[in-house]
C-alpha cells in the first residue's frame, strides 16, 4: 500500500468507492484504454490527409 500514515484512513473518504482498493473492477486497464478506436458512421463526412513518411525512414 502506497499511503501507510494513520493520519487519515483512506476508507472512510466519500471516493474511496471508486478506487482499485475498494473494487478491483476499477483499476485502470491501459490494454482496453489503448485499443479504443473512432468509429465512423456512414452518413458522416471527414477528410484523409497524407502526412508523407516519417521521419528517419527514407532510403537514402
Amino acid at each position: 500500500v502506497p499511503f501507510l500514515s494513520d493520519k487519515y484512513d483512506i476508507t472512510k473518504h466519500p471516493n474511496y468507492k471508486y478506487l482499485s482498493d475498494a473494487n478491483p473492477k476499477n483499476a485502470f486497464d491501459i490494454e482496453k484504454f489503448l485499443s479504443t478506436k473512432l468509429k465512423l458512421k456512414p452518413e458522416e463526412e471527414f477528410e484523409v490527409f497524407d502526412a508523407g513518411a516519417a521521419a528517419g525512414s527514407e532510403s537514402a
